[in-house]
């Protein structure tokens, strides 16, 4: 699994549980970058990856959003290993 899938699918758990409401804005990329020590190319690329899946938005000169309807997208088991999560505190 690549940095950036890993990334996205922490984020994606974050969603899931809630942690992340739906609606909030998602930590910005240089933020994420420094959390995460991975590089912002790298967080973009999970990002985008997070708004193919309909999770996040993008919004102008604001930042990412979880996108409203992300929590019941999520409601389905996924079959993706996103057991080791980065601490949420430190994240948000």
């Amino acid at each position: 699994m690549k940095r950036y899938e890993k990334l996205a699918d922490d984020i994606a758990e974050l969603i899931r549980t809630g942690v992340i409401a739906p609606g909030e804005k998602i930590p910005s990329v240089r933020h994420a970058s420094r959390t995460y020590g991975v590089s912002p190319s790298t967080v973009f690329q999970a990002y985008y990856l997070l708004e193919d899946r309909g999770l996040i938005q993008a919004r102008p000169r604001s930042g990412y959003f979880v996108h409203a309807l992300a929590r019941r997208q999520l409601s389905e088991p996924s079959t993706e290993n996103t057991s080791s999560l980065t601490s949420t505190s430190t994240l948000l």
